[in-house]
């Protein structure tokens, strides 16, 4: 898990971000997770993700945004409850889950979200993200030679 934490203005989105030139913790993160992934080749592995904001207490699911964007009619979007399943892994139940066979493809739902965020002007930062982002990367893997079963998040 990685938290990002600080004023306004003190660049956490370009840590979590970063650009072309520099890319951030979560682009170096998907690259290495796909690369290890490819070292691999006994594992069966299976990639998805979430990704919710936190804004005004109200979580949103940036997926369900995404897919219902433009749709016409004013569909509610399902209630997101944060809970806990018997593993102890931390879940959203009811929100969106993408699969992703590529760094890019997850890079490119990862930049998607990350447009549909709320975000407004404050006298420190033109374009702060006004909300609480999480963005979850479930790796699912199934082991030929063992038969096991293991699965983890980032």
């Amino acid at each position: 898990c990685l938290f990002a934490y600080g004023q306004t203005g003190s660049g956490k989105t370009f840590t979590m971000t970063g650009s072309d030139a520099l890319p951030g913790l979560t682009p170096k993160a998907i690259n290495e997770l796909f690369r290890l992934v490819d070292e691999r080749a006994h594992l069966t592995v299976r990639i998805s993700t979430y990704f919710v904001e936190l804004y005004n207490d109200t979580l949103v699911d940036l997926y369900w945004v995404l897919d219902n964007k433009g749709k016409g009619g004013k569909q509610e979007p399902p209630k997101l409850d944060i809970k806990m399943d018997a593993k102890k892994m931390v879940f959203v139940r009811n929100c969106v889950i993408k699969d992703a066979a590529s760094p890019d493809e997850l890079m490119d739902l990862f930049t998607s979200g990350n447009l549909e965020r709320h975000t407004g002007a404050t006298q420190m930062n033109a374009e702060s993200s006004r909300s609480h982002s999480i963005f979850a990367i479930m790796v699912e893997c199934y082991d030929t030679a063992t038969k096991r079963s293991t699965m983890g998040k980032l």
